[in-house]
C-alpha cells in the first residue's frame, strides 16, 4: 500500500516559549474557549499544515494519538474520585475523542469524514490503513493529524507508555495531506498489514539500498539515540525523512512484534 504525501507540518515542543492557545487566538483568530491543551495542539499542527497547502471541505481528516489527553483523564479522576465533586460539562465533552476531531475539522472547514482513533500500538500505521483503504472507495484527500502531549509532571505518560523516567518525553503533532494521486507530491509512504519477528525484520533489511531507522523501542537492534520519545514517532520521522529529503525505511516495535515504513522523498 502507498500513499502520496501532498504537504506536511510538524511542531516539537522542546521547551518552547511559544503558547499555542495564544498563537491560535492571535494568528488564526480561533475561538480557543472551552478547549484545552490537546486540543490546541491539535488544531495547531492542522493550521500549520493550512499555510502550506489548501485544504478542501471534503477532505477526509483522521486525528490520531498514542495515548490520548492524559492531562483530562488525570484531571477527571481527580475531581470525581478524589475531590468527589461533578465533573463540570466541558472537561466531559473534551474526554470524548472525537471532541478533538470536531475542533480540528471545524478549523480547517472540512464538512466530511472525520475520525479520531487511537490503537494501543502502531497508531500511525494503523490510520494509514484505514486511510488507504478509505480512499480506494472514496477517491479523496485525507489530513492525517498525529498528536502526543507530554502531561506535567510526566511520571504518568512514562509509565503509560513503559520508558524510564531518565527518558524525555515531549509533546508533538505531525500532519500530513495525503493521497493515491502520485501528481504534485512531495514524498510517497509504503506500508503493510504485516507483523514481523525480529529474524524476519534482519532478513528483510539485509539487502536494503536505503537508511534504515529504528524506533526507540527496537531494543533488539542497534539505533541511533533520539534526543527525545513520543508514541506517534513515527510520523515524525516521515516528515523528517520529507524536510531533509532522504530515503529511509522506520523500523517501528511493540513487544517484539515488527512493522515497516519505507519513506520515498521526490527531489
Amino acid at each position: 500500500m502507498i500513499l502520496y504525501i501532498k504537504q506536511y507540518s510538524d511542531f516539537i515542543d522542546d521547551n518552547s516559549d511559544i503558547v499555542i492557545k495564544n498563537e491560535l487566538k492571535k494568528i488564526y483568530k480561533l475561538d480557543t474557549r472551552r478547549q484545552d491543551k490537546f486540543i490546541h495542539l491539535a488544531i495547531y499542527g492542522a493550521q500549520l499544515l493550512k499555510d502550506k497547502i489548501d485544504i478542501d471541505c471534503y477532505d477526509e481528516l483522521y486525528v490520531t494519538s498514542g495515548v490520548g489527553d492524559v492531562d483530562i483523564v488525570e484531571k477527571t479522576n481527580t475531581c470525581i474520585y478524589e475531590d468527589h465533586e461533578p465533573l463540570r460539562i466541558f472537561d466531559f465533552i473534551n474526554l470524548l475523542g472525537n471532541t478533538t476531531s470536531y475542533y480540528v475539522a471545524k478549523s480547517l472547514g472540512i464538512k466530511g469524514k472525520n475520525i479520531f482513533q487511537i490503537s494501543d500500538n502502531f497508531t500511525y500505521i494503523n490510520t494509514l490503513i484505514s486511510i488507504y483503504s478509505s480512499l480506494k472507495n472514496s477517491k479523496k484527500n485525507a489530513i492525517i493529524c498525529t498528536l502526543d502531549l507530554n502531561s506535567i509532571p510526566s511520571q504518568t505518560i512514562k509509565r503509560v507508555l513503559g520508558i524510564s523516567n531518565e527518558d524525555k518525553v515531549l509533546s508533538a503533532v505531525n500532519c500530513q495531506k495525503l493521497s493515491l494521486d502520485k501528481q504534485n507530491s512531495i514524498a510517497q509512504v509504503e506500508f503493510d498489514t504485516n507483523i514481523y519477528t525480529k529474524d524476519e525484520i534482519k532478513q528483510y533489511i539485509k539487502d536494503c539500498k536505503v537508511d534504515v531507522v529504528f524506533s526507540y523501542r527496537c531494543k533488539e537492534f542497534e539505533h541511533k539515540n533520539s534526543r527525545f520519545f513520543f508514541e506517534t514517532m513515527a510520523a515524525y520521522k516521515v516528515n523528517s525523512s520529507i524536510k531533509k529529503q532522504q530515503d529511509i525505511w522506520y523500523i517501528d516495535c511493540y513487544e517484539n512484534r515488527y512493522k515497516i515504513l519505507k519513506i520515498k522523498s521526490f527531489k
